[in-house]
C-alpha cells in the first residue's frame, strides 16, 4: 500500500463508517476506480483501527461512565435503577446479538455476501427501508428520549446484525430500527454509534491478530498514515452526524445510497455487457518471475512453487522463470543477460539477495545490483513499475540448516537488505510484498525435507499476501 493508497482509504474508510451510506461500498468503489484493486485483509483491518480508536476517543466519558455504572449497579443488585447501570445493559442487550451471528455466519460474510451485487442490493435495500421509516416517524411522532428502554436496544442491535452483509451500513441499519421505534434522529445516532463500540472494537481487533503476519507487507509509515487518516475522518464524521441528525432527517443519505447503488449496478451492468460482446478470449497474462531457490522452489513439486501457486490464483497462464539456486543479484543479472528476454510481461516478480547476505556481500554493493535489477524488471513490464511486484527475502536463520549459527545476526543482516530492497522498490514505485514474517514462524511444516527452503504451504501463506498486490498490477493493463 502506497502513501496515497493510505491516505485516500483512510479518509473513505473514516469518512463512510459512521455516515449511514455503507463503508464496505466505497472501499469496493473507490480502489476498483482507481485501479489499485482489493486492499487485502490486512489493509481493511489497519484502516478500521483507525476508526475504532475514533469512536472510543470521541465516546471515552461515556464508555468510562457506562462502565462504572454498570459495576456500581452489580454492587447494589440494582442494575436498572442506576440510569448509567441501565444504558450499560441496554448497550449489553444490544451487542450480544451480532457477537453471536458474526460468529456463526463468518463464511459467508467473507465469501458470499462480500458480492459486489450483494453490496449493491443492500444499499438500495436499507435506503428503502429507511425511507419507509422517516415516512413512519413523520406521521406517528417520535417518543420522549426518556422513554428508551430494553426493547429499544434489542430492536436496535437486531439493525446492526443486519450490517453483517456488506452494504448495509451499521449506522443506517440501526437508525433505521430506530426510527421504527419512534426514537429521534439524534439519540438514535448517539446509541447507534455507543453501542457498535464493543462489536467494532471486538471485529477490528480479531481482524489485527489475523492477519499481523502480513502487516509487514504494508509497510510501516502507511500504516501510520492510514491509522491517522482513519482516525481524523471518523472522528469528523462522527460530530457532524450527531450535529446534522439535530435539526435534520436522513433524506440526503437515502437519496445518496440510492444514487450510489445505481451507479454500481450500471458498472456492473456493462461489465457483463462489456464480456458478452467479446466472443474471442482475451490472451492470457504474461508473467516473468526472477529470482532464486525462492522462486524456482526446492524440494517441492514445480506446481507448487509460488510464482505458479499465484499463477492458478491470478487465472492466467504458467510464467516464464529465471532463476536458480544459489544466485545472487550479479548472477541473475548475468542469466537474464543470457536469456535474451524477448517481448513485455504484464506482470514480473523479483525476489532476490539471500546468497548475497549468505556469502558476506556488502549491502552497498546489494543496493546497487538490486536497483539496477529492478530497473530491468521494471523494462519487462513495459516501464511500468505497477506492473512490477517485488518479495522480501525470507529469514533462512530460523530454519533448521541454521543450526549452530548466529541466528540474530543472520535476521540483522537479512532486515537490513530487506530495507534496501523496500527503500529501492519504493523509489521506483514499484510494488512490495513482506514475506519475512512468514517465513520467521515457528512452523515445522513452511520447511521441506531438506531443513531449509519453504514448503508448499509456506508458498500459500506467501501468495495470500502478493495477491492483492499482483491482481492490482494486472489491472494497471485495463
Amino acid at each position: 500500500m502506497t502513501l496515497i493508497e493510505a491516505i485516500i482509504l483512510g479518509l473513505v474508510q473514516g469518512l463512510t463508517e459512521f455516515i449511514p451510506i455503507s463503508s464496505t461500498a466505497h472501499l469496493k468503489l473507490v480502489p476498483e476506480l482507481l485501479g489499485w484493486g482489493d486492499p487485502g485483509a490486512a489493509a481493511s483491518a489497519v484502516i478500521q483501527f483507525g476508526t475504532i480508536l475514533a469512536v472510543l476517543i470521541y465516546f471515552a466519558r461515556d464508555v468510562v461512565r457506562l462502565i462504572i455504572g454498570f459495576f456500581r449497579g452489580l454492587a447494589t443488585r440494582r442494575p436498572f435503577e442506576d440510569p448509567d447501570s441501565r444504558e450499560a445493559w441496554y448497550v449489553l442487550a444490544a451487542t450480544i446479538p451480532i457477537l453471536v451471528l458474526g460468529v456463526l455466519l463468518k463464511d459467508l460474510i467473507h465469501g458470499v455476501f462480500r458480492s459486489t451485487w450483494v453490496v449493491t442490493f443492500q444499499l438500495v435495500f436499507i435506503a428503502a427501508l429507511m425511507q419507509i421509516a422517516e415516512a413512519y416517524t413523520r406521521r406517528k411522532g417520535f417518543r420522549p428520549r426518556e422513554d428508551f428502554n430494553m426493547k429499544d436496544a434489542i430492536a436496535m442491535g437486531a439493525g446492526q446484525c443486519i450490517a453483517l452483509i456488506p452494504g448495509s451500513s451499521r449506522s443506517g441499519s440501526t437508525i433505521m430500527t430506530a426510527l421504527f421505534r419512534r426514537i429521534p434522529h439524534d439519540y438514535a445516532a448517539r446509541f447507534s454509534f455507543i453501542m457498535s463500540i464493543p462489536a467494532i472494537t471486538a471485529a477490528g481487533v480479531y481482524e489485527l491478530i489475523s492477519e499481523r503476519e502480513h502487516l509487514a507487507s504494508i509497510g510501516t509509515t502507511p500504516i501510520l498514515v492510514a491509522i491517522v487518516v482513519a482516525f481524523l475522518s471518523g472522528w469528523a464524521s462522527i460530530w457532524f452526524l450527531l450535529r446534522y441528525l439535530r435539526t435534520h432527517t436522513t433524506h440526503i443519505f437515502i437519496y445518496y445510497r440510492y444514487a450510489l447503488g445505481a451507479i454500481l449496478a450500471a458498472l456492473l451492468l456493462s461489465s457483463c455487457t462489456s464480456m458478452s460482446q467479446q466472443p474471442q478470449p482475451q490472451p492470457r497474462a504474461r508473467y516473468l518471475a526472477l529470482g532464486d531457490s525462492y522462486t524456482i522452489g526446492e524440494s517441492v513439486d514445480p506446481q507448487e512453487r509460488f510464482p505458479n501457486q499465484l499463477a492458478r490464483e491470478l487465472g492466467i497462464g504458467l510464467p516464464s522463470v529465471i532463476a536458480k539456486t544459489g544466485w545472487t543479484t550479479e548472477e541473475l543479472s548475468t542469466a537474464i543477460d543470457a536469456a535474451e528476454v524477448r517481448g513485455t510481461y504484464d506482470l514480473v516478480t523479483l525476489l532476490i539477495g539471500v546468497n548475497n547476505q549468505y556469502r558476506g556481500r556488502k549491502a552497498d554493493e546489494y543496493r546497487i545490483q538490486f536497483g539496477a535489477l529492478l530497473q530491468r524488471a521494471i523494462g519487462f513490464a513495459g516501464g511500468d513499475p505497477k506492473r512490477v511486484v517485488v518479495v522480501s527475502i525470507p529469514d533462512w536463520g530460523v530454519t533448521p540448516f541454521a543450526e549452530g549459527r548466529d541466528r540474530a545476526q543472520i535476521a540483522h543482516e537479512i532486515d537490513r537488505f530487506n530495507a534496501i530492497g523496500r527503500d529501492q522498490t519504493a523509489r521506483a514505485g514499484a510494488r512490495w510484498v513482506d514475506v519475512t514474517p512468514i517465513s520467521r514462524r515457528s512452523d515445522p511444516s513452511l520447511i521441506t525435507g531438506d531443513n531449509l527452503h519453504p514448503s508448499a504451504k509456506m508458498y500459500a501463506e506467501w501468495v495470500k499476501v502478493i495477491l492483492p498486490e499482483a491482481r492490482a498490477a494486472l489491472r494497471q493493463l485495463r
